[in-house]
């Protein structure tokens, strides 16, 4: 205001000036030279409100020439600036208007009438205000920030919240600081991007996908907000238009009205943090005094943070000293090793329970002693020195060992470190003491010196290898003694270098297999070689140990040359015959048994030949053992050479053997027909029959030789040596000095006999026999009320055998014993699996053959079978089988055995009943719990009225006499029918199910306990 009306008394000299003058015109030359005096632009206006003149000022301000402006409109200049407003008194405030240089210039307008001669009529006066507007708005703007940093400086005192803090900046600066919009971005992974983590104002969807970088070698990294949060340095744009640094989001920001932008670092204990970017709608906006809040408002930002985190520091530094003192005073009570405080002036002051357990004393009678009333005598000395120089300042720590004498009176050796903790002045305060009792380890080191020695002095080799290197670490005496090389010359070698047979594919194969082997480690045999090149054969035991960081191989490796020699002696003495060196008998059966399966296999023929020397005992008799024993040695060496003459090339596995006395027997294999094995024998007859020089005179001998033929003579080894056998007889029996081959004898059914008797046997040794289980079901409930076990044999050829086949030739043959046997006390097992599962109350029923129930020791068998599998048969229902006939023997001692097999609590019941007496009256002598209707009653039961009454008296009888009655053999609905009609109490039978092994027969009673 103060300016207008300086420039309105301005205009009124001048006009008064070019009156004075006389001027008609304002381009008279002392017009013109007045108005280039004035430094204000002015205008000479028309009575029609053109310009009519205008000074050089003018043309500055407007940007024209004075040529140009001559005969525009005022309006033009000046929009709405018409006649009215000329004439007023009142002033007119600042106009915005357009010029060629200047878009938005505002000036300020001052007129004064002319009413001198000529054309002129006012004078119009232009000054420049724009520099005052702004200088009004930028206090103003400048207030506003200002009021924006003291409210976020109250701000940050109360909150707490990082996002919220960074979130309010963001806010002050738009609604209190002018700025269009503001938002903070920092970098959050190793991308290096800068994303937004605050924001606010307008056009904030501005922010959505952009793309800034903190990295200088992309171009999002080079604009502004990128080189803040690099250089830590303000960085603002005073215009987008112009491109520059913000050139690559140049259009994205004239787009939502941004013309300029200023970013500001936020730096976090003097590393880059975030940066606070700000734009602004007019160009040129950040001057020095924005610049200064902004910054400001930036520092306190990063003030508040640092604060915030030291402030954090601090509580977390308290938390944890709070937690560290928790921490040492439970590692001090409960620690495993002793731990004490001692005062040169006060003898002990703290103690944990550790040192009072190593020590054998109470808290509070440990803390009455010193710390040398409990040191070793000879100790003494020692200590009290390095304790009178932690008192003097000379030493502040120290490890040592020594020895404490116990409560009880033995020494304790211990392993201390020691701490001197001092009082300001550095004077002595007290010692901590660390003590480990180590008399165990001291203890084991003796040990281990003493092993040491004694592992030096053995004559095994002993050795420790390096587990990832494989370079010897150690020798002992033995190894350097045996190998002839030092511990220096094995450094330099590899364990292949000793042991030439193995390579090192297989020494890397044994050192992993070491790694999952456990505690049993490696074992195996080999060949060392000694440094003269020599080699001797070994067996090695080796172990990883994975004590420390460095696991290491132990290798334990016995000289076996002794003992091998030793064992081929022994191996020979037991396969071979003493006298002559032939193999002996065991040898011969053992590769007898292979060389039959290996004729099976290839199908060829093989031939067992049973020599036997005629008239050998006359011989023996006459001439005296020992000459009978040279003349055993010289058949057997002419046995042997005889498989290997010229026109027979006698096969590794071809073997003669001596049976004993003056029997041998020789296999021959890989036979081409039966010719060769007459050509041999006819040989072998000539070199026995040449005459033999003994005792000073000639003695002939001949021999009777048996031979089978396999598979012929289809056999097994000892049938094969059995029909060589009779064979010989045969040849004897023709004069001697002469073969016979061996005829079949037996008849086909005698052999199966036989096979299935030595196959029985063998099946009771090899577990070849099995238990089936049939369900027995209760006709009133549906349950099932028990089973019945029988046996089965699964022959390793001949696949599964039933009962039938072998139960005959058992009881016959005696074996019925064991396998009834077997069958008793595998049922019994098989109940105590079941009942483990949860299936109890389930009746096992085992037949007793009529053998087994007459055995003497029956009871006593039975007894024992219950001991050693823990069944009970009171509670876990065991049921016997026995047959009429086998109790019409001998009523007397059956109803015995019946009674005392009743009063251990077993169940018997009579089987197979209507086959035999079916007498009322023996059933009464006989303490017995079930009737069993035969099968072959129920067989018929639906088509012969005659087997269905048989049923129905049997039922009856058993009912009177309170038995239960099961009917075998029930295949049809028909038959359980009319079986339930007449009462009976249980069926057994193929309707409900066939027997099945124990593991099916828990799958069929789950499925049938389903069923509804």
């Amino acid at each position: 205001m103060k300016r207008g009306k300086e420039l309105g008394r301005l205009l009124g000299r001048l006009a008064r000036r070019m009156r004075g003058c006389g001027a008609s015109s304002i381009d008279d030359s002392p017009v013109a030279v007045a108005l280039a005096d004035v430094d204000i632009a002015l205008l000479g206006l028309t009575e029609t409100l053109r310009v009519a003149t205008a000074n050089a000022s003018a043309e500055r301000l407007l940007g024209e020439d004075t040529n140009e402006l001559l005969g525009t409109a005022i309006t033009t200049i000046l929009p709405g600036y018409d006649r009215g407003i000329l004439q007023s008194p009142a002033p007119y405030p600042a106009l915005k208007i357009a010029t060629r240089l200047r878009p938005a210039l505002a000036v300020e307008v001052r007129t004064s009438p002319w009413s001198g001669p000529g054309d002129l009529r006012y004078l119009v006066a232009l000054r420049d205000a724009s520099s005052e507007q702004e200088v009004a708005a930028k206090a103003a703007r400048l207030a506003c920030l200002y009021q924006a940093l003291s409210a976020l400086n109250a701000a940050i005192r109360h909150t707490q919240d990082e996002a919220a803090l960074l979130a309010l900046t963001c806010q002050l600066a738009v609604d209190l600081g002018g700025v269009a919009m503001a938002w903070i971005g920092t970098v959050s992974d190793a991308s290096g991007m800068i994303r937004p983590v605050a924001r606010h104002g307008s056009q904030i969807t501005y922010l959505d996908h952009i793309r800034v970088s903190s990295h200088p070698d992309v171009a999002e990294g080079r604009g502004p907000v990128g080189i803040a949060y690099r250089e830590g340095r303000v960085v603002t744009v005073g215009d987008y238009r112009q491109g520059g640094l913000a050139g690559f989001w140049r259009e994205r920001a004239l787009a939502r009205g941004f013309r300029s932008v200023g970013a500001f670092p936020i730096t976090r204990h003097g590393a880059p943090f975030a940066v606070l970017t700000v734009y602004h709608a007019q160009e040129n906006a950040f001057d020095k005094d924005m610049v200064d809040v902004l910054h400001d408002m930036a520092s306190a930002v990063s003030f508040a943070l640092e604060t915030r985190d030291r402030e954090q520091q601090r509580r977390t530094a308290q938390e944890a000293l709070i937690e560290k003192e928790r921490h040492f005073r439970a590692y001090f009570e409960q620690a495993v090793i002793g731990m004490a405080a001692t005062s040169p002036e006060k003898g002990w002051v703290e103690v944990n329970d550790a040192m009072c357990a190593m020590l054998g004393y109470a808290r509070d009678e440990l803390l009455t002693k010193t710390w040398l009333d409990l040191t070793h005598p000879e100790d003494r000395s020692d200590n009290l020195g390095l304790l009178n120089e932690m008192r003097s300042g000379g030493l502040d720590s120290a490890i040592l060992d020594k020895r404490y004498i116990h409560k009880a009176g033995h020494v304790v050796h211990a392993h201390i470190a020691l701490q001197a903790v001092r009082h300001a002045d550095h004077t002595l305060h007290y010692v901590v003491l660390l003590v480990e009792d180590v008399s165990a380890r001291k203890h084991h080191e003796d040990m281990l010196g003493r092993l040491a020695k004694i592992l030096d002095e053995s004559s095994d080799e002993i050795y420790m290898l390096d587990a990832r290197t494989h370079r010897f670490l150690f020798a002992n005496t033995g190894a350097q003694r045996n190998l002839g090389y030092s511990i220096e010359d094995l450094r330099a070698l590899s364990p292949t270098d000793i042991e030439p047979r193995l390579s090192r594919e297989d020494f890397m194969k044994l050192v992993s297999s070491l790694q999952g082997a456990g505690n049993d480690g490696a074992r195996r045999e080999g060949e060392h070689r000694r440094k003269d090149g020599t080699v001797y054969p070994i067996e090695a035991r080796l172990h990883l140990s994975l004590n420390d960081d460095s696991p290491v191989i132990v290798a334990i490796v016995q000289d076996t040359t002794e003992r091998r020699r030793l064992e081929a002696r022994l191996r020979h003495q037991a396969t071979h015959d003493a006298l002559t060196g032939l193999a002996n008998r065991a040898f011969f059966h053992e590769v007898l048994e292979k060389a039959m399966a290996r004729a099976r296999r290839h199908h060829t023929l093989m031939a067992v030949l049973f020599v036997d020397l005629d008239a050998f005992k006359d011989i023996n008799d006459s001439l005296g053992h020992e000459y009978g024993d040279q003349l055993l040695q010289e058949i057997a060496r002419r046995l042997t050479s005889g498989l290997r003459r010229e026109d027979w090339v006698a096969r590794p596995d071809d073997l003669v053997a001596r049976q004993g006395g003056d029997e041998f027997t020789i296999l021959l294999q890989d036979l081409a027909s039966v010719d060769d094995i007459t050509r041999i024998t006819d040989r072998l007859l000539g070199e026995i029959a040449r005459p033999l020089p003994l005792k000073e005179t000639s003695v002939h001998v001949t021999a009777s030789i048996g031979i089978t033929v396999f598979p012929f003579d289809d056999a097994d080894s000892e049938g094969l040596l059995r029909n060589a056998d009779v064979a010989m007889y045969k040849a004897k029996e023709a004069g001697g000095n002469i073969y016979a081959f061996y005829a079949a004898a037996m008849s086909a059914e005698i052999k199966e006999r036989r096979a299935i008797e030595d196959g029985l046997r063998h099946a009771l040794e090899n577990n070849q026999l099995l238990l089936y289980y049939q369900p027995q079901i209760d006709l009133r409930t549906g349950e099932v009320a028990g089973v019945e076990a029988l046996i089965r044999w699964q022959h390793p050829e001949r696949g599964l055998i039933a009962p039938g086949a072998f139960i005959t030739i058992a009881e016959e043959s005696g074996l019925i014993v064991a396998l009834g046997e077997w069958v008793l006390k595998n049922a019994c097992l098989q109940n105590q699996r079941w009942k483990a599962r949860g299936l109890v109350g389930l009746r096992i029923a085992v037949n007793l053959s009529a053998r087994q129930f007459k055995e003497h020791d029956l009871l006593a068998t039975v007894t024992r079978i219950l001991t050693e599998t823990g069944l009970d048969p009171a509670t876990d229902l065991l049921e016997l089988e026995v047959t009429e006939s086998t109790l019409m023997d001998d009523m007397g001692k059956a109803a015995a055995t019946l009674a005392a097999l009743r009063d251990m609590g077993l169940k018997i019941a009579l089987d197979d009943f209507g086959t035999g007496y079916s007498s009322l009256n023996y059933l009464k002598r006989f303490r017995i719990n079930t009737l069993k209707i035969d099968q072959s009653f129920v067989r018929d039961i639906a088509r012969n009225t005659e087997g269905a009454a048989i049923a129905s008296v049997i039922i009856t009888l058993g009912h009177s006499l309170g038995l239960t009655v099961v009917a075998e053999g029930v295949e049809s609905r028909e038959q359980l029918e009319i079986l339930r009609t007449a009462g009976c109490d249980e069926i057994q039978g193929y309707y409900y199910s066939k027997p099945l092994p124990a593991a099916a027969f828990e799958e069929w009673l789950a499925a049938y306990r389903r069923e509804p």
